[in-house]
């Protein structure tokens, strides 16, 4: 008996002194993320850096609304890991057929690579009720044009860190890491931005589209009118009349303008009215690799300058040297 015991303890595997301890998961070769706007791929692209690889399916520039489902789209779905998308029906026009297509079980609602970030976000302008009077551009379950917000891009950074730590738990503290650098640099801008505009808050601006509630709420702008008498509708000469009145009685001087709208459209208006047309010069704006936080200081310096602020270099210099 004593023999036995003996050579059980010699041959018996080593004991795991940590109690319920598991062997780390090793990182994958490369996450493939399908990422639907220019926006949340960047975000991808520095929250994963090496680690990932990175396909957006609508371009810089194009207007969401508008865009088509395509035999390309559906390729990268099918090999795709995950997929992030904004949600709130901004992807209404081409993604729901193309995931039911695409037989990715990862990537449908529930499956470990589907991320939907709408779904984190308190949504503005939810109808009470739907109907095609209201404009050609619908959306049930609230205003989609979240990313103006610069809070909410934080939130969007933190639903593509847990999608990453989800689909490729080997490399977790890797994507908390790069995180935590981002938003710790996010929270320090939008501290500044915020003190910038404060001397300019309540004043009204117009908008092309109805994209701007979010960013109007984030730095307590009024939306006063839209060019677009509905949403997704061209204006009528009628309608930019009065739009002009608007604008007198409202003093505004800015008319705030989507990437996809050429400045033609509204071109006859800004001269009349003498206000400023600004373009958000934001991720799918144009073709350049800007970062958000660059593009969104950017933006808020226009905005900022046409109303008779300071560039935001001088005013940070002249909080320096008042402290």
């Amino acid at each position: 008996m004593r023999i036995v015991l003996i050579f059980a303890l010699l041959f018996a595997p080593p004991l795991n002194t940590k109690l319920g301890a598991q062997q780390k998961p090793a990182p994958l070769e490369e996450v493939k993320v399908v990422a639907t706007t220019v926006l949340l791929g960047q975000l991808v692209q520095t929250i994963g850096g090496d680690a990932v690889d990175v396909d957006v399916l609508v371009k810089a520039g194009h207007d969401p609304h508008r865009v088509l489902p395509k035999a390309s789209m559906l390729l990268r779905l099918k090999n795709a890991d995950a997929l992030i998308m904004m949600g709130l029906d901004y992807e209404h026009a081409f993604l729901p057929a193309l995931l039911e297509k695409s037989r990715n079980k990862n990537l449908q609602d529930g499956g470990n690579g589907y991320e939907n970030v709408g779904k984190r976000i308190a949504a503005l302008e939810v109808p009470k009720s739907l109907d095609r009077s209201q404009g050609a551009d619908l959306h049930p379950r609230g205003n989609p044009h979240y990313d103006l917000d610069p809070e909410n891009v934080r939130i969007m950074a933190m639903a593509v860190r847990e999608m990453l730590q989800k689909v490729d738990p080997g490399r977790s503290a890797q994507y908390q890491l790069r995180w935590t650098e981002w938003d710790q640099a996010a929270k320090q801008e939008i501290a500044i931005w915020k003190a910038y505009l404060k001397p300019i808050a309540g004043r009204n601006l117009i908008a092309y589209h109805n994209s701007w509630p979010y960013f109007a709420a984030a730095f307590q702008f009024k939306i006063a009118g839209f060019v677009e008498p509905k949403p997704g509708l061209r204006p009528s000469p009628r309608h930019l009349a009065e739009l002009e009145k608007t604008m007198q009685q409202a003093d505004v001087k800015v008319l705030l303008m989507e990437s996809w709208v050429a400045r033609s459209e509204a071109s006859g208006l800004v001269k009349r009215s003498g206000c400023k047309a600004i373009i958000a010069p934001l991720l799918g704006a144009s073709k350049q690799n800007r970062s958000y936080l660059t593009s969104m200081q950017a933006l808020i310096e226009m905005v900022g300058v046409a109303h008779g602020l300071p560039t935001i270099q001088e005013f940070k210099r002249d909080a320096k040297e008042e402290q």
